[in-house]
């Protein structure tokens, strides 16, 4: 590759990676609810699932697949069903509920009904939620491996930069490899600015918003996935 090429990739690769999809909102919600931490190991998962698929996509296999209406149709249905179990999910976590008083829930929204109710939304701390660094993992690589989008990248996008020919397999694997490097830099660099950011983001009315619009916005992109053909 010449020099131009290699600054055209590099820089048509940034314009892919920050673009907001689903992996902008499982990193944001995942580290603004649990830390930086559970960040990081959604940032792995992405980064297991995109080499899996890198791969796939140079052995040949990930062609074959598109080549597959049949195929094709049940990974991308499966992906969308898949967020919109993650959307579904995180917004019925932020459903109102009556106030326990033994728990002392913290209120992120209050008013009265006729029974003298209030309204409030429970959020259980890092701490007290179980196998958050394992649902986090499972949310970065099941979201990434059923991803037909990211699929249709690596079959269509890392090969306009490769000559055929001999070595044609290992300058793709190097591009790959590279398009990753740069996705692990700038997610690293995403998450410790939202972890310098994390006291004023998990204020109760702001991690409402925040985790309620990933809801909407996951269930979104599913119905995306699921009409694109």
């Amino acid at each position: 590759m010449s020099d131009i090429q290699i600054v055209a990739f590099v820089a048509a690769s940034l314009l892919i990676i920050i673009v907001p999809g689903v992996d902008f909102a499982l990193v944001t919600r995942q580290t603004v609810r649990y830390g930086r931490q559970a960040g990081f190991v959604v940032l792995a998962g992405l980064v297991v699932a995109a080499l899996v698929h890198a791969s796939l996509a140079t052995a040949g296999l990930s062609a074959l697949l598109l080549s597959s209406p049949v195929l094709y149709t049940v990974l991308r249905i499966a992906g969308a069903l898949y967020l919109v179990y993650l959307g579904g999910t995180i917004l019925w976590a932020t459903r109102p509920r009556r106030v326990v008083p033994a728990e002392q829930p913290v209120t992120v929204g209050a008013g009265s009904g006729g029974n003298g109710t209030s309204t409030t939304v429970v959020e259980p701390s890092a701490d007290e939620e179980p196998h958050v660094a394992r649902r986090s993992f499972i949310m970065g690589i099941t979201s990434q491996l059923l991803n037909v989008k990211v699929v249709i990248f690596y079959v269509s996008f890392v090969p306009q930069f490769v000559k055929p020919g001999d070595g044609a397999a290992a300058r793709t694997a190097v591009l790959a490899a590279t398009f990753i490097g740069l996705a692990v830099l700038w997610w690293a660099c995403y998450i410790l600015l939202i972890d310098r950011l994390h006291p004023w983001l998990t204020r109760p009315s702001v991690l409402k918003v925040i985790e309620r619009l990933t809801g909407v916005i996951l269930i979104i992109l599913a119905i995306r996935i699921a009409l694109s053909s």
